[in-house]
C-alpha cells in the first residue's frame, strides 16, 4: 500500500530561539555582565538622492523619501564593542508530528525518525547547529569586518568559548577537532534524541569588537506602504528576530545539487529557497525537494543518508508540511 501525504501535517519547532538583544561596551569588559548597556534605536533626518533605476528626471534632482525619517543603530563614542545575546532550546520528541490526520504516515515517519535518531545521521546535524553557533554566523551583517568576534556558549552545566574566525562559513570542516564544539554538539544531539519531556537551554552571548560609533543592525521590520526603515527592538533595545537568529543555526544544507557552483550551504526549507538571492535549490523531485523525498522515505525508498538528514533537519525546522488540494480548471 502506497502513504500519500497527508492533507494536514505539521511539525514543532526543535530548535526553539529566542530574539537576540543587543547591547554595546568596551572589549576588555567582556566578561564583566553590568558592563553592558542597550543599544537604543534613534532617528536619523537624512537627505540622500533617488537612486532606482526608472526615476523620472523630474525626480532625480528631489531628496529620496525613503531615506528620512529612518530608524538607526551605533555603539556609542565610548563603546568598541557589540554583544547580541539569545537562547535557544532544543526539544526532544523528534519526528511525532504536532498535527496529522493520516495515522497510517504518522506512524511511518516516527519509525523512520527512531531509526535515523540511533544513527550517526543525528549527531552530524547537531554537529552543524553547535558549529554556526561557533562560527557567529547569526550574527549576519554585524559579523563583516570585526576586528574580533569571540561566542560565549552555556549549555546545561557547561561552558564553552570559541573564537569565530577559527571556524568557516562556507564548511563544515575547519577546525572540526576542537574539544569544545565536539561537546556542545553532543549536548545538542542529546536534546534531539530526548522525549517529549526533555530539553536543553542554551544560552549564547556573542561579542564583535567593531570601533567606536560603528553601525550595528538590528532586524529591520516589514514597513508596507510606509516610508523610511523601521529597526526591530524590544522594550527599547535593538534586537534580532528571532527567526533570523533560527534560519542562521538552521543554515546546514550543503547536500542540495549545485552546492559546489554556490560553495556555500543555505538554511533548511522544503523547497531550498534562498530569498536574498530570488532563488530556490530544491523546486522539484529531481533537485531533491522534501516532499518528494519525504514520500519516498516513508514508502520504503532507500534514501542516502544526506537525503535521510535533510527530511530529518526539515522535522526540526518544524512548519505546516499539509499537502495542498488540487484544483481543477
Amino acid at each position: 500500500m502506497t502513504i500519500d501525504l497527508p492533507s494536514m501535517l505539521a511539525f514543532e519547532r526543535k530548535l526553539e530561539t529566542s530574539d537576540a538583544l543587543m547591547f554595546s561596551g568596551e572589549w576588555e569588559n567582556i566578561t564583566i555582565a553590568e558592563k553592558w548597556q542597550a543599544i537604543p534605536i534613534t532617528k536619523r533626518q537624512n537627505r540622500s538622492t533617488q537612486s532606482a533605476h526608472g526615476t523620472s528626471d523630474a525626480d532625480k534632482v528631489k531628496p529620496n523619501p525613503v531615506s528620512s525619517d529612518s530608524d538607526d543603530a551605533n555603539l556609542p563614542l565610548n563603546h568598541d564593542t557589540l554583544k547580541v545575546s539569545f537562547s535557544m532550546r532544543v526539544v526532544g520528541n523528534l519526528g511525532v508530528p504536532f498535527g496529522c490526520n493520516s495515522p497510517v504516515f504518522s506512524n511511518a515517519i516516527k519509525a523512520k525518525t527512531i531509526d535515523f535518531k540511533q544513527s550517526e545521521g543525528i549527531s552530524t546535524l547537531a554537529y552543524r547547529y553547535a558549529y554556526n553557533l561557533a562560527n557567529g554566523r547569526f550574527l549576519w551583517r554585524n559579523r563583516v569586518g570585526a576586528e574580533e568576534i569571540t561566542i560565549m556558549v552555556k549549555a546545561g552545566n557547561s561552558s564553552f568559548k570559541f573564537n569565530a574566525y577559527d571556524f568557516s562559513l562556507n564548511e563544515f570542516e575547519k577546525s572540526s577537532n576542537n574539544t569544545d564544539l565536539q561537546q556542545l554538539a553532543a549536548i545538542i544531539a542529546e536534546g534531539l534524541q530526548g522525549d517529549q519531556q526533555s530539553f536543553v537551554l542554551v544560552d549564547v552571548d556573542a561579542f564583535a569588537k567593531l570601533g567606536h560609533q560603528q553601525h550595528v543592525f538590528p532586524s529591520q521590520e516589514m514597513n508596507m506602504g510606509e516610508k523610511g526603515k523601521v529597526l526591530f527592538k524590544l522594550e527599547g533595545c535593538a534586537a534580532i528576530h528571532n527567526v533570523k537568529i533560527g534560519n542562521a543555526v538552521r543554515t546546514i544544507d550543503t547536500w542540495y545539487d549545485r552546492y559546489e557552483e554556490q560553495g556555500q550551504p543555505i538554511a533548511i526549507e522544503p523547497f531550498g529557497a534562498v530569498t536574498q538571492i530570488g532563488d530556490a535549490f530544491r523546486k522539484n523531485k529531481k533537485e531533491g525537494d522534501l516532499y518528494s523525498l519525504m514520500f519516498d522515505w516513508v514508502n520504503g525508498s532507500e534514501l542516502v543518508p544526506e537525503q535521510q538528514m535533510y527530511v530529518t533537519a526539515n522535522l526540526i525546522r518544524g512548519g505546516v508540511f499539509s499537502k495542498s488540494s488540487s484544483k481543477g480548471s
